[in-house]
């Protein structure tokens, strides 16, 4: 109990060590009306050109020591690469390091968690639910960002998978009516109020960064991993090559794609059929026995 009460204070210590900076008091308030317009004049300019959050103190510090973090990315088994792709993709205002920092705090958790049960066993006393109740929470919290990422990443790209036969039907319509192809998608990204839409939107960023739009939109399909999604940007991509003709592509991709998410569904129908059918023989099944075998009961109590 001591080890965990130590790591509790050493915990609180840290956290109010990398307390952000948006916390402190702060310059002193002028006194005279113009000192103060300069002062929300300056606060503006430097919120304008401010980069993003102002990160915590002990995160900054992690930030300049590169070879200090590389070790406390194989001590806290994160993947760096896997988790910096989760992240660019999601586009959460959360950086590797506050992760490596969490997973830090809760392995002191479970360290101390695993001390102060070690004390219990050399004492002889047993070993309760109440006694392991701070190992389990301790070794969710460590699991818990990977979680929440996991979770955040397949159902985004759940979003990508169902909008992409929607997205790109409407696509072959303004193809059709003779709009070209790169036009008809920005036009359709800018008026998709969706997940799928801002990313394609963010193509002309990515077009300033890969030199063209076909490589920008191959990186996009690329970096998220639907299968449907990458298919129909290769696919667009030799067609816009060979200069053929995109409206029967689009058509035939956008019909298998909407086939494809049938058979999930249908799929997904099936398992759950199965799944609720023994609840189902059990609620109706009971009542039905006591109907049938009811009146035999009660003839049989009769007769004797």
């Amino acid at each position: 109990m001591f080890v965990l009460v130590l790591s509790i204070l050493a915990t609180v210590a840290i956290f109010l060590y990398g307390l952000p900076y948006c916390v402190s008091k702060g310059g002193p308030i002028s006194a005279t009306l113009l000192g103060r317009i300069d002062s929300e004049k300056q606060a503006k300019l430097e919120q304008s050109f401010q980069q993003g959050r102002k990160r915590w103190t002990l995160v900054r510090s992690l930030e300049k020591n590169q070879v200090l973090l590389q070790y406390f990315y194989k001590w806290t088994g994160v993947d760096k690469k896997k988790i910096e792709e989760t992240l660019a993709r999601l586009g959460i205002d959360i950086s590797l390091t506050e992760i490596v920092l969490f997973r830090l705090i809760s392995m002191c958790f479970i360290i101390s968690s695993l001390a102060s049960l070690s004390i219990i066993m050399v004492h002889g006393e047993k070993i309760g639910v109440v006694n392991g109740l701070p190992l389990t929470i301790s070794l969710f919290l460590y699991l818990l960002p990977n979680m929440l990422l996991d979770r955040a990443d397949k159902r985004a790209k759940a979003e990508i998978r169902e909008q992409v036969p929607i997205f790109f039907s409407i696509v072959q319509s303004l193809v059709e009516a003779g709009m070209p192809l790169q036009q008809a998608v920005k036009q359709t990204a800018r008026r998709f109020d969706a997940r799928l839409g801002r990313e394609l939107a963010s193509l002309e960023m990515g077009e300033k960064r890969h030199g063209n739009w076909r490589k920008a939109l191959e990186e996009l399909a690329f970096r998220w991993e639907v299968d449907s999604l990458t298919t129909i940007a290769l696919e667009m991509n030799e067609a816009m090559k060979k200069g053929v003709s995109l409206s029967q592509m689009l058509s035939v991709q956008v019909e298998e794609q909407v086939r494809q998410q049938e058979d999930e569904a249908a799929t997904h129908m099936n398992r759950l059929n199965i799944r609720l059918l023994p609840f189902v023989i059990l609620l109706m099944g009971l009542p039905l026995l006591f109907l049938v075998m009811g009146p035999a009961f009660i003839g049989i109590g009769e007769s004797l």
